[in-house]
């Protein structure tokens, strides 16, 4: 998520392991915005396997199928199109025994298993190749000028009608920073679907529990999908982390990556002085203080995370309204930053402070959007509720960062 401040900013990406895990966090300045932790052995999310299937359950319309032996996977049988089975031929059922090509698009969570679908995609820096609906599709975050410069080059040199037939395309938002020449874009269509059909191919002779595709680190796909400009430098003291991102680099010379440095500094760790566990707890803490005095509790269920906005240590002026709606206008900008940072996903319910004059709520609901449609993930705005809650959804692309670190927040005093 970009973020405009009054002043130049140091924009660092850093790499480096910590308590078993390898951490990749954007900061600007002293600030932590993203933050990603894996396991140090890879993770399971994107990657395709022929998995075997262990139980059809017929009243829910799925099957749990393990992608190794012990490892078992959800996958539902709801809109199932031509699944790949490599042991038989498919006969519109799909059967106890079978052997199946499926990718894994959800992680495993603290209550439930992998989900795993049949529908594989590959994602790129500035396109996804699907083997979903065939055809041509665009970010929803690209604009319709961006849309129509992107969809004419492509129409002209015949790439929607080439491969639009032989793979669902989908247009990132990335490929908007690609004003003149598309060819980095073309190249990655070519790349993506030529892969695509590959893995398709050998799959039909591949054993059970083969592994297809396995998708990179993340701390990779994090130096790929950042937007733009985002940071101005990568930072790691891993040297095989370091010469990993180098070759990386030199893979993908079309990708505006910015220069790598090996930091080596026995007295100063790179985790001391980027203060990485303070910063991480702070970014699990329930309570987040705005420079207003007023502060954001942060509170998860089961079902949705919920997000109060307090007055604080605030101190009022003459017109509590303007004070009001600047403090809820503060938080409306945190919250953004929080939801991005924690990896919020599914219902989210914010409580702002409550304002008298419906000037001021438009106000807020229109600056609250503008920022949420910045947001990477597909993130919306659905209403005020009849109890004045602020419903967001979120898109759920990976584990809440919570789940993805091996510490707790300090507890509230």
């Amino acid at each position: 998520m970009r973020l405009e401040w009054g002043f130049k900013m140091d924009r660092k990406y850093i790499i480096l392991r910590h308590k078993h895990k390898i951490l990749s966090l954007l900061y600007h300045g002293n600030r932590l915005l993203h933050a990603r932790a894996e396991a140090e052995h890879g993770n399971l999310l994107g990657n395709m396997y022929i998995a075997k299937v262990k139980n059809v359950v017929k009243n829910i319309n799925a099957a749990f199928v393990e992608i190794k032996p012990g490892c078992p996977c959800f996958l539902s049988l709801n809109g199932l199109k031509n699944p790949l089975i490599t042991n038989r031929d498919y006969d519109g059922r799909v059967l106890d025994g079978d052997e199946i090509l499926v990718q894994v698009y959800k992680e495993e969570t603290k209550s439930k298993t992998p989900t795993v679908t049949c529908s594989l995609s590959l994602d790129g820096k500035y396109c996804v190749a699907s083997a979903r609906r065939l055809g041509v599709s665009y970010s929803a975050k690209l604009s319709d000028k961006v849309k129509k410069r992107i969809g004419d080059c492509l129409e002209q040199e015949g790439f929607l009608e080439t491969y639009g037939r032989e793979a669902g395309i989908i247009i990132r938002t990335n490929a908007k920073d690609l004003t003149e020449d598309l060819t980095p874009l073309k190249d990655e269509i070519r790349t993506l679907t030529g892969k695509l059909h590959h893995i398709m191919e050998i799959a039909r002779h591949r054993t059970c529990y083969s592994v297809l595709f396995e998708q990179l680190p993340a701390y990779l796909t994090g130096i790929r999908d950042e937007y733009e400009g985002q940071y101005e430098e990568i930072v790691t003291d891993q040297p095989d982390i370091y010469e990993t991102v180098l070759a990386y680099r030199k893979k993908n010379p079309s990708f505006p990556i910015p220069g790598v440095r090996l930091y080596q500094d026995e007295k100063v760790p790179l985790y001391k002085l980027y203060s990485v566990e303070t910063r991480l707890k702070e970014a699990l803490n329930k309570k987040v203080w705005l420079k207003s005095g007023g502060y954001l509790v942060i509170e998860h269920t089961e079902a949705l995370t919920a997000i109060d906005v307090n007055t604080g240590k605030l101190t009022a002026g003459k017109d509590m309204e303007e004070t009001y709606l600047r403090t809820n206008l503060e938080a409306a900008g945190e919250i953004a930053v929080q939801m991005a940072l924690r990896n919020l996903s599914g219902m989210i319910l914010v409580d702002f402070i409550n304002m008298s004059r419906e000037e001021n709520n438009k106000r807020l609901m229109a600056f609250f959007g503008d920022l949420l449609k910045k947001d990477p993930v597909r993130t919306q705005l659905i209403d005020i509720t009849a109890l004045g809650l602020v419903e967001i959804t979120r898109m759920k692309m990976s584990k809440p960062l919570q789940e993805q670190l091996i510490f707790q927040p300090d507890k509230e005093s």
